[in-house]
């Protein structure tokens, strides 16, 4: 039983506590009145709707097979909606991917795998997008490119890695726009909406760089 699962299960036993405990008290009085009878009728009416909205959050397991059989997926829903950890397996049975939801929408980290259990690829997101970091590895576990997200964006650095470890690419990104390669600003080409890197802002940049690192 999972969290929600206990959630609900505690919510409908507190509920029905409580109603045993009204019902023995309606036992225990002597209706004399027209107006106890109403009463009691407008209370009795309050009770049922309560008890209807306590049974809402209803908690479905759900597994989803490949066409061959085999389970490809299982997850929680509320209300209808994705809700908590999803987990997708190779058809092999292993562990392929590890997701959460909230209210429908993926949250948390999201981690995929190799079928021989090393990690492929770790996100974060957050409100459905993914934001903070990605990372994909190689299968032997070393870092195979890192990029920084702001709000589904590239917004930061991308580096990717050699399977040695070393750099062989990197870039910075500004909301979704690439700004600099390897250290050298990117040029803005106004007339045609391209980023391009002329003669002259490579050796701006080389220049810039040269004086950074002179500077350390």
């Amino acid at each position: 039983m999972n969290s929600l699962q206990l959630n609900t299960f505690l919510e409908k036993n507190a509920f029905n506590i409580y109603l045993n405990q009204i019902k023995l008290t309606m036992k225990s009085m002597y209706i004399r009145t027209p107006q106890s009878i109403l009463l009691l009728s407008i209370f009795a009416g309050i009770l049922l709707f309560a008890g209807c909205k306590s049974g809402d959050s209803s908690v479905v397991e759900k597994i989803d097979h490949y066409a061959s059989g085999e389970m490809s997926r299982k997850y929680s829903e509320v209300n209808g909606v994705k809700d908590g950890k999803m987990i997708e397996y190779y058809m092999s049975g292993k562990l392929k991917e590890e997701l959460k939801f909230k209210n429908g929408i993926q949250v948390d980290t999201a981690t995929k795998y190799y079928e021989n259990g090393v990690r492929k690829e770790v996100q974060y997101f957050k409100d459905g997008k993914v934001h903070g970091g990605d990372t994909t590895f190689y299968e032997d576990g070393k870092p195979q490119m890192t990029v920084q997200f702001t709000n589904g964006l590239k917004d930061g650095y991308l580096r990717s890695y050699g399977e040695d470890g070393s750099l062989t690419y990197e870039a910075k990104f500004k909301l979704d726009t690439i700004v600099e390669v390897k250290g050298v600003p990117m040029l803005r080409d106004t007339s045609n909406h391209q980023v391009t890197q002329s003669p002259e802002s490579l050796e701006k940049g080389l220049k810039e760089k040269l004086e950074k690192e002179n500077k350390k």
